[in-house]
C-alpha cells in the first residue's frame, strides 16, 4: 500500500512539473475553511473535531497556507501547519501546485487504572513538509482537486486526498474531502469562504 502511494504521490509531482500552460485559471487562493473532520487510525481509534484552514495569494503564483486541526477519542490528536506554495496555470480551469511547510504534531493520552489513580502522556514533533496537488474548475458550481503531502520527522507519513467544492453563493462553498493518511481513513466536511 506504501508503495503505491508513494509512486501516486511522484506521478503528481512529475505530471505538474511536465505539463505546462500560460492561461490564468479561475481559481481562487485567498481563503478560510471550517469544517469537522474525522480520522479513523488503526482500527480501534476514531479521532473527531475540528479543522481550519486557510489560503492567501501574495501575488499571481505565490501564496501562503496554513491551518490547524484537532482530534478527539482516547487520544488527542493536534495538528498544525504553516507554509507556502506556487500555482501554475495549466488551461483556463486547471492549476497544478507545490509547497512547503512546517508542520507540528501532538498526541496527548490520559490512562487509568482504578486506585492507581490516572496518568497521562504525550509527544509531540516539528518537522517539514512537502505539499502539491491539481485543482480543476469542472463548471461555474463545482470544482475538484487532489492533493498529495509528505510529512517527514518522528511523526512522518504520506497523505492522500480527494477534495470538491460546491458553490452556494458567489464567495461560499460546501466543501468535503476524503483523506488517506498513511492507510488511515479521514473525512472533512465544512464551507469555505473565498475573500
Amino acid at each position: 500500500m506504501d508503495i503505491m502511494i508513494k509512486q501516486g504521490f511522484k506521478g503528481l509531482i512529475l505530471a505538474g512539473v511536465l505539463v505546462s500552460g500560460s492561461a490564468a485559471a479561475e481559481l481562487g487562493y485567498t481563503y478560510a475553511e471550517a469544517g469537522l473532520a474525522m480520522l479513523s487510525a488503526d482500527g480501534d481509534q476514531t479521532y473527531v473535531g475540528f479543522d481550519l484552514r486557510g489560503s492567501y495569494l501574495v501575488n499571481e503564483n505565490i501564496f501562503a497556507f496554513g491551518g490547524f486541526r484537532m482530534l478527539s477519542d482516547d487520544i488527542d490528536y493536534t495538528n498544525w501547519h504553516l507554509g507556502g506554495g506556487y500555482r501554475h496555470a495549466l488551461d483556463a480551469k486547471t492549476d497544478v501546485w507545490g509547497g512547503a511547510s512546517l508542520d507540528y504534531q501532538e498526541v496527548e493520552a490520559e490512562f487509568c487504572a482504578g486506585f492507581f489513580g490516572c496518568s497521562s502522556a504525550s509527544a509531540d514533533d516539528t518537522a517539514p513538509a512537502l505539499r502539491g496537488g491539481i485543482r480543476h474548475q469542472l463548471n461555474d458550481k463545482i470544482e475538484v482537486g487532489a492533493s498529495a503531502r509528505y510529512v517527514t520527522g518522528d511523526f512522518d507519513y504520506l497523505g492522500l486526498t480527494g477534495q470538491g467544492r460546491f458553490k452556494l453563493q458567489e464567495n461560499l462553498s460546501l466543501t468535503g474531502e476524503v483523506d488517506l493518511q498513511d492507510g488511515d481513513f479521514g473525512l472533512f466536511g465544512g464551507v469555505t469562504y473565498f475573500f
